[in-house]
């Protein structure tokens, strides 16, 4: 809950002209009227809940932050909240359509701390004192144990959820230089495990040469036929794009050159191995290795996997990197080595927005988006992406980012379908708190009213709002180089 620090909170004004003699400046913000002032200090709502509980309809609930906010579809304006308000702060109040509905529950959207001038308005979090005190109590006891030769072990408590940290704190995967990589595929065709996909389909001669290494005679290269051919047809059946057959006693080449650019590829991230059901992946010496025999195509990996690489062949799943070095090998510009990544850990660039892309599409709960400074002078927003040990470097996160601040080494990108995408408020929801206004970075929202033109659905509002007000879905395409 927010509360006053009445020793900060500003002195009873002797002014009779003072416009915030009645009303205090955290009160004019405040955009659920949860603030009263007493005895020249602010007292607002405790966020005890027991309007929420009281409720008879279920109108009134709890967010993420701690607050509580009302649904004005189920609220019958019966006045319950109001009796049942330990503080007297709630209150009836009629909206222009005549519908009644209760103001005066703090939903925790912090304006009233940033707008103080005083800093007297605090988050407080009662629960840390309980868990002061009970952290107190239990070294006393384990000390009187102590003395009396006995020990005893204190068990978790059951509502303590003991997350296991990832083991793996460094990665290492196949690295493609985009600048020497010359768009052969060979890469692509060379895989033994399908793990390096191209991005087009393309039909014609890629240019890689693969002809020319498996001629016996030296007599092709680049799908172009000497007189040396002696017609053995090996070059034919390893083109991997079917460009060459016989025609009149001569290998003719029958398309034409093309690229085919290397998108995407496994950066052995081993979320497939976390995920996987029937234990058929295995994660050694950054190798990810693969059962057909356990497996049961369940599918997990290939819709768990954050590069959209693993592929499901009917009787098996491929698309795993082993690590065997062939492409590295193979590659005509040495345009691939092996790189070593480090875990993240955080976050702190200019360029961030605080939208919380990151944290939504995270497989494994591993980020938070910490914003430092939210205010309404027109200050950039600032904010900090965190990283805990959950973190397996699977860069879905930078895949989606809509500003590029994290590190995408993949190479792969993500973009949000604008056409099958959308963003919408439900005014039964908005307390107009204007928290969406201030941390939208192309001004296209203003107290939830949305300008889609303006709109990048970077979803920055949606993760801000106290009420859960703005709704958003969105679809994604592959980014095209």
């Amino acid at each position: 809950m927010i509360v006053t620090d009445i020793k900060k909170c500003r002195t009873y004004e002797e002014c009779e002209n003072c416009k915030h003699k009645e009303i205090s400046k955290c009160m004019e913000v405040c955009p659920s009227n949860a603030i009263k002032m007493i005895d020249g200090k602010a007292f607002s709502c405790i966020t005890c809940g027991t309007c929420a509980k009281e409720c008879p309809t279920g109108a009134i609930k709890k967010n993420e932050y701690g607050g509580y906010y009302v649904n004005r579809k189920l609220c019958t304006g019966c006045g319950i909240c109001k009796n049942v308000c330990p503080i007297d702060i709630i209150d009836i109040r009629e909206d222009s359509t005549g519908k009644s509905y209760p103001t005066g529950m703090c939903v925790m959207c912090g304006l009233c701390t940033t707008e103080c001038p005083y800093n007297a308005r605090l988050y407080f979090d009662p629960s840390s004192l309980k868990n002061t005190k009970n952290k107190m109590l239990m070294e006393r006891y384990s000390t009187i144990f102590k003395m009396m030769g006995k020990t005893y072990e204190f068990p978790e408590p059951k509502h303590v959820k003991i997350v296991k940290p990832a083991e793996r704190k460094l990665r290492h995967s196949i690295s493609i230089d985009s600048e020497k990589c010359v768009d052969c595929g060979k890469c692509v065709y060379l895989c033994p495990k399908d793990t390096i996909i191209e991005a087009e389909m393309v039909d014609g001669c890629t240019r890689c040469n693969i002809c020319k290494e498996v001629c016996p005679v030296d007599a092709i290269e680049y799908g172009e036929v000497t007189e040396n051919c002696i017609l053995c047809g090996n070059c034919i059946s390893k083109c991997p794009k079917d460009v060459l057959e016989i025609s009149e006693f001569k290998v003719v080449k029958t398309k034409e050159d093309v690229k085919a650019s290397p998108e995407k590829h496994c950066i052995n991230c081993g979320l497939c191995v976390d995920k996987c059901p029937s234990n058929a992946l295995r994660f050694e010496n950054g190798k990810i290795l693969y059962d057909p025999k356990t497996c049961t195509l369940c599918n997990t990996c290939v819709k768990e996997c954050p590069q959209g690489v693993r592929i499901n062949k009917g009787e098996f799943v491929d698309g795993g990197c082993v690590l065997c070095e062939l492409c590295i090998k193979e590659c005509p510009e040495d345009a691939i080595s092996i790189k070593e990544r480090s875990k993240f850990t955080s976050i702190d660039k200019e360029e961030c927005i605080a939208c919380g892309t990151c944290s939504m599409v995270c497989p494994n709960d591993a980020i938070t988006v910490v914003i430092d400074s939210l205010n309404f002078s027109g200050n950039k927003v600032h904010s900090k992406v965190i990283f805990n040990d959950n973190c397996v470097i699977c860069e879905k996160c930078a895949i989606h980012c809509p500003r590029d601040v994290i590190e995408n080494t993949s190479g792969h990108k993500k973009v949000v379908d604008r056409e099958n995408s959308y963003i919408r408020t439900d005014n039964d929801y908005c307390v107009k708190c204007g928290l969406c206004t201030i941390i939208c970075p192309n001004d296209a929202i203003d107290k939830g009213e949305i300008n889609t033109e303006k709109c990048e659905y970077c979803s920055a509002c949606v993760n801000i709002c106290p009420t859960r007000a703005i709704r958003i879905y969105r679809t994604w395409n592959e980014k095209t180089k």
